[in-house]
């Protein structure tokens, strides 16, 4: 592991370290809230810190993996690790959203039915609302300042920092909306106090839960063996170009996947003469080199090849 690699490693330990404890504080302050109060909206909130604890330590053991070389049990190696991992964790925090819709949907229904409807206790959702908002948002900054430092290139920071950004809005969207439940007294939404806070996990769950269908989309691709976006693509091709034109070879084409931070490229090439394997074997490793300041980690692969048959659209 290069020096760079370790340094990055470390931040991205750090960071995840900090998140971890944050995150089992707040769930518990979450549950404890959601007892004391009464409220679905503050059981929804501390279950997807719980989430994010979990996933921290997760998250912290498949970090440390990626990047390592190939072994007998693992020939490719851990890089699709960081990607299994974003889908799963998005799989579970949509979980949560449908759990919570559903206990919203059961509890609406329960009154509409004539149906009793615990009361809410506003005083410690105040409490709670403050603590947990301060805490999201230096989570996010702190996520944010590591994914930059380290590159702008681990999946995994990216991640825990829109999480961080989604409990925070959920905190600060369901503790400001029930504390307004109060005033509503008197007026002709009144009566619908006890269902208030269904209600606003309801439109909370609408605003929010494209943040990780979207991440399971593209993590998706990325399992599927989608093409890396035109950009990088364009990258790996002008630097293989380059490389090649420089060796005296003929560039049929590249292909690049990606895998979180980690990116897969088959260069397929004509050296137009006959080549020692370890002269491959040196182009291989230059363009890796060449590839990590332009695009992030790489594992080149070099075909060679006469045949010009393996061309295809690089979308």
């Amino acid at each position: 592991m290069s020096a760079n690699a370790a340094r990055n490693l470390a931040i991205e330990r750090k960071a995840l370290g900090v998140g971890k404890w944050a995150n089992l504080f707040m769930a518990a302050a979450g549950l404890l809230t959601a007892w004391a109060s009464r409220s679905d909206a503050m059981l929804v909130d501390g279950l997807y810190s719980a989430v994010n604890f979990i996933s921290a330590i997760a998250a912290a053991r498949i970090g440390a993996r990626v990047g390592l070389p190939p072994t007998r049990s693992r020939p490719w190696g851990h890089d699709f690790d960081e990607v299994l991992y974003v889908t799963f964790r998005s799989l579970i925090l949509i979980g949560v959203l449908v759990f919570a819709a559903f206990v919203s949907i059961s509890k609406i229904w329960t009154f509409f039915s004539g149906g009793v409807v615990p009361q809410l206790v506003f005083g410690p959702i105040a409490v709670y609302a403050v603590v947990i908002v301060s805490i999201c948002l230096g989570l996010a900054a702190n996520f944010h300042r590591a994914y930059r430092n380290t590159g702008r290139r681990s999946a995994i920071l990216k991640t825990e920092a829109r999480a961080a950004l989604i409990d925070g809005a959920l905190s600060v969207g369901s503790g400001a909306a029930l504390l307004s439940l109060p005033y509503l007294e008197g007026t002709i939404l009144g009566p619908y106090v006890p269902i208030g806070d269904a209600v606003i996990v309801l439109l909370l769950i609408l605003a929010i839960i494209w943040q990780p269908l979207s991440t399971f989309r593209t993590t998706l691709a990325d399992l599927a063996g989608v093409s890396a976006p035109s950009s990088t693509y364009a990258k790996v091709a002008r630097a293989a170009r380059n490389l090649a034109r420089e060796k005296g070879y003929r560039l049929h084409r590249a292909a690049v996947l990606q895998a979180g931070r980690m990116h897969w490229v088959a260069v397929y090439l004509d050296p137009k003469k006959p080549v020692l394997a370890e002269e491959i074997d040196q182009f291989r490793d230059l363009l890796s080199t060449r590839l990590e300041d332009a695009i992030g980690p790489a594992r080149v692969e070099v075909v060679l090849t006469t045949s010009d048959s393996t061309k295809a659209d690089p979308k």
